[in-house]
């Protein structure tokens, strides 16, 4: 159908051109040559935009297979992982008679245990300072005056007794600092076990002029190595949010300086104002809906980015993957991609000037956006009133193999 479309519309521009020869030539009058001119041109257009269209869901259907091949390979690293361990099994038998030294290998059942900590803020400050390596970090708002974390430890053994052994030789180090700033620090000795953690802040401090408009602001130092973190619902300061291999999450969030990064994972953003804010992994797609603030950066090696957002100044990077961005009200946006597509919708409430460039594709426009220059790989595009305005929206977008979609 595409081939079909494409010849078609091949077709159509032969006969528009011969058209225009005919008119020329005075072969035809100025009546025939407008009807039947706007009708080839009509004609065109439906014939592009089904190609358009035709070509996103290639490039999505694309992308989505570059994600199923990359939880492919999850789920068949579980598989081995599962494998590996019911083999050990059938040596149970044996290990259970080796000296100690030889419990930490991961076989057997699993068994986990809880502990809490409970406690209450004496500001609205806080410093949380969590860090673990085989497990996953997640703080979120709670409607209580007090915080809770749990801690979940996990172990595998091949008995129940020396499962909680193992459990209870876990050390949490857990600290409530009241000394000047609060802060509130958990740093297991993981001994070759599993440890995630889940914070229950919250929102407001307790008592007196701190209630009420007074959120407590909550600066975050989160690190693991082999585990998600998501943050939900809090005022935070200083931000710095740190994993290998996991995703990070962030929903309804107000940050004031935010530093995220992972080297295997997606980062994502919802409804979260970021005042300043850097986020970056070397293999996962970056999310920024509905976020708005001062400045961001985001880069990702493989893999997409969209964003509906807000910036003063934004800049966005791929490698390899697709860009689609919405931008809102004024700001400057720096959008590039190396191997990837760049699909932008113009706020058009609000001036705008957007230069687009590609090395190896095409750059389609909206036929209501002004075009100021037009050359085969590069067009600018800049509305009547942007010059001297004093909110404007300016996007300057490139990508070296793919197409760029303005509309």
């Amino acid at each position: 159908m595409r081939l079909k479309r494409k010849l078609e519309k091949n077709r159509h521009q032969v006969m528009l051109q011969d058209l225009e020869q005919m008119y020329e030539k005075g072969e035809i009058s100025e009546q025939t040559y407008q009807e039947m001119k706007k009708k080839y041109e009509e004609k065109l257009k439906e014939l592009e935009e089904h190609l358009e269209k035709a070509e996103e869901e290639l490039e999505l259907g694309f992308e989505e297979l570059g994600e199923e091949m990359g939880e492919l390979g999850i789920r068949i690293s579980e598989k081995v992982n599962e494998a590996v361990a019911k083999a050990m099994d059938k040596v149970h038998l044996v290990v259970a008679n080796l000296p100690d030294s030889f419990e930490t290998y991961e076989t057997g059942e699993h068994y986990t245990e809880e502990e809490v900590f409970e406690g209450s803020f004496d500001t609205d400050k806080v410093r949380i300072d969590f860090t673990t390596i085989n497990g996953s970090i997640k703080l979120m708002k709670s409607d209580e005056d007090t915080y809770k974390v749990v801690a979940t430890k996990k172990v595998r053994s091949y008995s129940e007794e020396k499962a909680r052994e193992r459990l209870d030789k876990i050390k949490l180090n857990f600290e409530h600092q009241k000394d000047g700033t609060e802060v509130l620090r958990l740093d297991p000795d993981e001994h070759n076990a599993t440890v995630s953690i889940t914070a229950y802040l919250p929102g407001t401090a307790k008592g007196g002029i701190l209630s009420g408009d007074h959120p407590i602001i909550y600066d975050l130092n989160l690190d693991t190595v082999n585990g998600r973190i998501s943050v939900a619902g809090i005022h935070t300061g200083e931000t710095e949010l740190d994993t290998v291999n996991g995703r990070i999450e962030i929903e309804k969030v107000h940050a004031d300086n935010m530093d995220a990064k992972t080297e295997n994972g997606r980062i994502s953003l919802r409804d979260t104002d970021v005042e300043i804010g850097s986020v970056s992994t070397d293999n996962g797609r970056l999310e920024l809906i509905n976020v708005k603030g001062k400045t961001i950066t985001g880069s990702t090696d493989n893999g997409s980015i969209q964003g509906k957002m807000s910036f003063e100044h934004a800049e966005l990077e791929t490698d390899t993957g697709s860009i689609r961005i919405s931008p809102k009200g004024k700001g400057e946006y720096q959008v590039a991609t190396d191997v990837g597509s760049i699909s932008i919708d113009v706020d058009r409430s609000i001036p705008y000037h957007i230069e687009a460039a590609t090395g190896m594709g095409k750059v389609r426009v909206a036929s209501d956006l002004e075009i100021a220059s037009k050359e085969k790989r590069r067009i600018i595009i800049e509305s009547a009133a942007y010059e001297g305005a004093g909110e404007r929206l300016s996007i300057d977008a490139k990508t070296d193999m793919g197409s760029i979609k303005i509309r």
